[in-house]
């Protein structure tokens, strides 16, 4: 797969999780193309070691703007399982005035680390990390967000295994008629949720800006395929079937810079079905999900319960 150049000189980037695997390679073809980008890292040391893999591997190439990538290759520090941490994020880029074109969530979890289950915020680690953190951020910079921003999420195959019992399930602290308490299971379902939420997030957000056609950002969803990134270096594979069979078929993986091709499509292209919005991508084609005919009543649900579990109130 091979996704054409384009010129994003002047344009903002934000990628969170980018100091390796699929958010690194978007960072690198980003920059490459012109885009100021800023890497939102746990680990700012990570960061800054990625930021100078990306200035080292443009320097000199032409197109690059090698001239100038030092004051494009930004390091802030994220950490997408804490609400303090992306509210401290979200208030230092306020605070900037600047709009973002591109906004990636590519941070995330594919096992509890150290066998932590919830956050020290009473939220369950991976709702926090792979999805939650995603929401507030998104929601807290929907007034910088670009006229025509891009909101990209790292999804996985796993979106098609998702529990319609855990969305259904009532925000934390609440016992609300029509929700099922909540629970968690083993590691993969976990993820798959969260997965799930990704690309029910897209169509939501499709609809939210249905009345702004051509001027409201646009949300989607993408797989990368296997690609075998530091994402699955710490999974308690011997403790979880599906991520052991990951594990063995990783002869079968494909290079990151073909599993980053999708997301950056999503990132740069004019075509149509990009432009609007709401869907959930593989190897460049838009794919279908069950969230495509989920009921809209429970769709609502699903955004008040994000509201509720973030502390935040969408207001496009």
């Amino acid at each position: 797969m091979q996704v054409p150049s384009k010129d994003l000189t002047g344009k903002v980037a934000i990628i969170t999780g980018a100091n390796s695997g699929i958010g690194f390679q978007l960072a690198l073809d980003l920059a490459r193309m012109g885009a100021s980008v800023y890497l939102a890292c746990r680990n700012t040391e990570k960061g800054k070691e990625a930021a100078e893999r990306i200035i080292g591997t443009l320097s000199g190439k032409p197109g690059s703007g090698a001239e100038k990538l030092d004051s494009r290759i930004h390091v802030l520090h994220l950490d997408t399982s804490s609400m303090e941490s992306v509210r401290q994020f979200a208030k230092l880029w306020q605070a900037s005035g600047r709009q973002v074109d591109i906004l990636v969530h590519n941070a995330g979890i594919s096992s509890a680390p150290n066998g932590k289950q919830v956050t020290g915020e009473g939220l369950h680690m991976f709702y926090a990390t792979n999805f939650l953190g995603s929401f507030v951020l998104t929601a807290l910079l929907e007034k910088h967000l670009a006229p025509k921003a891009r909101v990209i999420f790292t999804a996985s195959f796993g979106a098609y295994a998702g529990d319609l019992t855990y969305l259904l399930s009532a925000p934390r602290g609440l016992k609300q008629e029509g929700f099922l308490e909540r629970t968690f299971g083993r590691d993969s379902r976990n993820y798959n949720n969260t997965k799930l939420m990704q690309v029910a997030f897209t169509r939501l957000t499709k609809d939210v800006y249905a009345t702004q056609r051509n001027k409201g950002p646009t949300a989607h969803a993408f797989m990368p395929g296997f690609v075998f990134t530091p994402i699955f270096g710490k999974t308690a594979w011997a403790l979880d079937s599906v991520f052991l069979f990951l594990k063995v078929a990783t002869s079968l993986s494909i290079p990151v810079e073909q599993g980053a091709a999708t997301g950056l499509y999503l990132a740069t292209s004019d075509d149509v079905d990009v432009m609007m919005g709401g869907g959930y991508w593989d190897r460049l084609r838009k794919r279908t999900t069950w969230v495509d005919v989920m009921d809209d009543g429970l769709l609502e649900r699903l955004w008040q319960c994000w509201e509720q579990d973030g502390g935040v109130t969408w207001d496009p």
